[in-house]
C-alpha cells in the first residue's frame, strides 16, 4: 500500500499570481488619469474586490489547516468574487481586467478539481478501509 504526500497546489497558486496582476492592473486603471475610468467609483470597487481576492487566494495557498468546511466556504467566495470582479471590469471596459478575471476562473476551475484535496488522498483502486487505516 502506498503513501500519499500531500502535492503542490497548483491551481492556488495561479489564482494567487493572476490575482496580484490584478490588483496591479485595477489599481493602474485607478489612478492613471488618462483611461477615462480613473478615480471613479467602480474603479475602486473593483480594486477592493481584487485586493480581496489576493486575501483569499493567499488564504487558499498557504493555510493548510483549514476545515473542509471553511476550505469551501473560501473558495464559494473566490467564485463571486472572481465573477463579480469580471462583471464590473466588463461594465467599466477594462478589457485587461476581464481577460484576468477569466484566467483567474481557469485557475480557481484547477484549483477546485485538479489540486490535491488533503494528505490522505486515497488511490482509485483503494478500497475506503485502507485509506483510512494508512
Amino acid at each position: 500500500m502506498a503513501k500519499h504526500t500531500r502535492g503542490v497546489a497548483y491551481g492556488a497558486w495561479l489564482l494567487l499570481a493572476v490575482s496580484i496582476a490584478a490588483v496591479i492592473v485595477a489599481a493602474i486603471n485607478t489612478f492613471n488619469v488618462g483611461n477615462g475610468i480613473s478615480y471613479t467609483f467602480g474603479t475602486y470597487l473593483v480594486l477592493f474586490s481584487t485586493a480581496m481576492l489576493v486575501i483569499g487566494s493567499l488564504l487558499i495557498t498557504f493555510v493548510r489547516g483549514m476545515s473542509r468546511g471553511l476550505s469551501g466556504f473560501v473558495s464559494a467566495l473566490l467564485l463571486i468574487d472572481l465573477l463579480g470582479t469580471g462583471f464590473a471590469s466588463y461594465l467599466l471596459e477594462a478589457t485587461i481586467l476581464v481577460w484576468l478575471m477569466v484566467a483567474g476562473l481557469i485557475a480557481w476551475l484547477i484549483h477546485v478539481f485538479a489540486d490535491p484535496a488533503s494528505g490522505k488522498r486515497s488511490h482509485p483502486t483503494t478500497t475506503n478501509r485502507e485509506a483510512m487505516s494508512s
